[in-house]
């Protein structure tokens, strides 16, 4: 289809401006009609039909680019265009295809300030096109349209409609090709007078011409939604980044209008092309892992890991921990990462899934894909204390220490015993304290347990027994000679990623927009592992100690022929890293190097290999060589801005190669008409897939009910409608003149004081 000044447009919110009926014209051709955007477009054009009689030296509507003339009639107003005459169209002049005959009389409509459509074809036998009409894209009758405010019946049309975008305007251009057997055309008839103003110069940003996207634009909305950015705070921000609202051709609605093309193109295909995605990667990058699972065509469950992931886990991976969060896509689907601690004891990423449902068969499953993968047992593992989990990590990791998360269990403790209890007595003090304590034993953690329960009377509420039955999943005492298990006694690591990764990500996303999102923040991630990497590296450490007083704050053996250290604190078994107490000895006896068993791999500098940092992120792998070209001449230009700025001659020299640039560009637009509407092939590219199937096998989801998440029909407590009352907006009572949450009619002082009179 050949192109034209102006595309259709998707605007939805003015559907009443001009209907939904498209221009009743029995000679359009389908295939090449273009409709007129104006019709749909955001802003409220009154169309402009001048009154008889009125004198044209009083109209405010004069454009600067046209004069104004009577019609033959003189009944009315025209608008002649004012344009150089070398831009002129002149009836007969002949065109070396039908196509440079459009798009010179679009280059004059660009001049004059108005914009075309193409209109009436008629064809050859051949089925080529003999004639082709191009239009104002004001052409076309104003629909009759009656409405009986009266009708009582609301049948019909309930708004009245008087704000159009067409006047029936009559300019336009018909070309004719000279005979089958040449492309050659001319110019048969030309109207050059239109029925409304023409736009100045200041008013041609708001054209469909102007509004149109370029790719930068496109590119720019796609960016901006991998990092949780929608349409309209993008436009804001390219206004912000342009200097002003003025510097900005396309409108918040057209970027809207974009960001939802591209949902249409891809529909009900989202789950096909996600696998698709991550298949390419696992087929396109060493050691990717790709698993998921499919019930009767449905994802059901995916699990995946890069090659960055592995090398984290096999040098962190002793202590891990993971737990679900939800609203980041559309389908309810929740999201499983899971979390190590690494050398620098930041958070980072070891894999993650995507789960339909928190049964323990999709948790199996998940763990199953995780092994498969990482192939050896962590030596802990941090959960909450969902039973579907407790029991996947028992049959998945039966070698594996399972520790429950403090932090969970303790947020619950307010809600067993009363706020009052809490308030009056210590005790959640003393329970603090108790089970939090690092370095008591197991025996006396479990005296002090049963002291302070009788203490409190609260030795027969069965949460506590609960909680007492299974001290050994959750209390540090039990696990004070486990190495390492001092890194994480909470799952706050995986509240924490999940709240990062939620900031990328929202409950309306799209899965492939889920998955754009998830890259960006594993990226962020894995670039602030770099800097980390590039501080440490490149500082001197020097270490200070007080006097040899720490020696004696605790019990510090030390065997001097095989430097062998321990000290009761137990920190190096908590965390892998000596205490000061044993710093303190060793210096004390003149030993200038840590001995070599006691530096763990783990926190070394060179814990991790270099060459992983020299690694792409899996998210930019679809760079084909245009894209290359593309951030490549994007960046020579911003490079030579930021140089030639301070030199006029150079940036004068500068602008003069981009124009000669431009206009070889705009050559080779007019000879390449198609390319710049291929949207499709540019979404393709812009989303990091092959193609859009054509087929579809795998199927997102249904909308999914996760646990906690409630009926409406649950009997709603005593305390949450005391909630819901104390946040009602209260009005005043004109029975007892007080803000409340009752009226006059309902109002107890009232009728009391009535029933006291009576």
């Amino acid at each position: 289809m050949s192109d034209c000044f102006d595309y259709s447009s998707d605007d939805t919110e003015d559907d009443d401006q001009y209907g939904e009926e498209d221009v009743n014209c029995n000679e359009y051709d389908d295939d090449d009609f273009y409709k007129s955007d104006d019709q749909f477009d955001g802003r409220n054009q009154i169309s402009d039909y001048a009154s008889e009689g009125t004198n044209r030296t009083d109209s405010k509507e004069e454009s600067f680019n046209s004069n104004v003339v009577d019609s033959p009639g003189g009944k009315t107003k025209l608008w002649k265009p004012i344009v150089p005459k070398d831009f002129m169209p002149d009836v007969n002049a002949i065109y070396q295809s039908l196509e440079e005959a459009v798009e010179m009389y679009k280059l004059y409509a660009d001049k004059a300030g108005f914009g075309v459509r193409l209109n009436t074809v008629t064809r050859f036998g051949d089925k080529t096109i003999k004639k082709r009409y191009v239009v104002c894209n004001k052409m076309g009758k104003i629909p009759n349209r009656s409405t009986d405010t009266l009708d009582p019946e609301g049948s019909g049309r309930n708004k009245r409609n008087s704000n159009f975008k067409i006047t029936d305007c009559k300019a336009l251009i018909k070309f004719e090709r000279l005979h089958m057997q040449t492309n050659a055309c001319k110019i048969y008839e030309f109207e050059e007078n239109h029925n409304h103003p023409l736009e100045t110069k200041e008013e041609r940003r708001y054209s469909k011409r102007a509004r149109r996207l370029s790719y930068k634009d496109k590119e720019f909305i796609v960016r901006s939604s991998t990092s949780n950015i929608g349409a309209t705070k993008a436009h804001k921000l390219q206004a912000s980044l342009q200097g002003g609202y003025e510097n900005v051709g396309p409108e918040a609605i057209d970027y809207k209008n974009f960001r939802r093309k591209v949902g249409n193109i891809i529909g009900d295909k989202d789950a096909q092309l996600v696998v698709d995605k991550m298949n390419m990667r696992k087929d396109k990058f060493h050691n990717y892992t790709f698993e998921y699972k499919c019930v009767d065509s449905v994802l059901n469950a995916m699990f995946w890991a890069d090659e960055t992931d592995k090398l984290y886990y096999k040098e962190f991976g002793d202590v891990i921990s993971f737990d679900a969060t939800f609203r980041t896509n559309k389908y309810g689907m929740i999201f499983v990462p899971f979390t190590a601690i690494d050398n620098h004891k930041r958070s980072i990423n070891i894999g993650a899934g995507l789960l339909s449902n928190e049964s323990i068969e999709s948790y199996r499953w998940l763990l199953e894909a995780f092994l498969k993968a990482h192939v050896k047992h962590p030596q802990l593992v941090l959960t909450d204390q969902d039973p579907a989990i407790l029991q996947a990590v028992e049959a998945i990791f039966p070698n594996s220490n399972h520790r429950l998360c403090m932090w969970h269990i303790m947020k619950k403790l307010q809600a067993k015993v009363s706020a009052v209890f809490l308030k009056n007595t210590d005790f959640r003090k003393r329970f603090t304290k108790l089970v939090w304590n690092v370095y008591i034993e197991p025996e006396v953690f479990e005296s002090r347990w049963k002291l302070l329960m009788r203490k409190f009377k609260l030795q027969d509420k069965r949460w506590f027994k609960d909680m007492y039955r299974d001290r050994k999943l959750w209390i540090p005492a039990y696990f004070k000679d486990m190495p390492l298990h001092g890194l994480m006694k909470t799952t706050s690591r995986s509240e924490s990623v999940n709240s990062f990764f939620n900031k990328y990500s929202n409950s309306g996303n799209l899965l492939i927009y889920f998955m754009m999102n998830y890259d960006t923040a594993i990226g962020k991630q894995q670039n602030a592992q770099q800097k980390l990497e590039h501080d440490t590296k490149n500082a001197k450490h020097e270490m200070t100690l007080p006097s040899g007083l720490l020696e004696h704050a605790a019990a510090v053996e030390l065997k001097l022929p095989e430097k062998e250290v321990k000290c009761s604190c137990n920190h190096f078994i908590r965390t892998g890293i000596l205490c000061r107490h044993i710093f303190a000895v060793l210096k004390n006896n003149h030993i200038e190097e840590i001995p070599e068993q006691y530096i763990l791999r783990r926190w070394r500098r060179d814990a991790i290999s270099s060459h992983l940092f020299a690694m792409k992120h899996v998210a930019m792998e679809i760079e084909d060589d245009t894209f290359k070209l593309l951030t490549e001449a994007y960046n020579n230009i911003e490079y030579c801005l930021d140089h030639f700025k301070r030199s006029k001659e150079k940036l004068l020299e500068f602008v003069e190669k981009t124009r000669t640039l431009k206009q070889a560009a705009m050559e080779f637009a007019s000879s390449n008409q198609t390319s710049s509407d291929n949207d499709e092939e540019e979404i393709i590219r812009m989303l990091g897939i092959r193609s859009i199937p054509d087929e579809i096998n795998i199927h997102p989801p249904a909308s999914i009910r996760t646990k906690g998440s409630g009926t409406k029909k649950r009997m709603v407590s005593a305390i949450e409608k005391a909630v819901a009352v104390a946040k009602k907006k209260t009005r005043m009572c004109t029975g007892c003149n007080q803000y409340v949450n009752h009226n006059w009619r309902t109002c107890k002082v009232r009728l009391a004081r009535e029933s006291k009179a009576a």
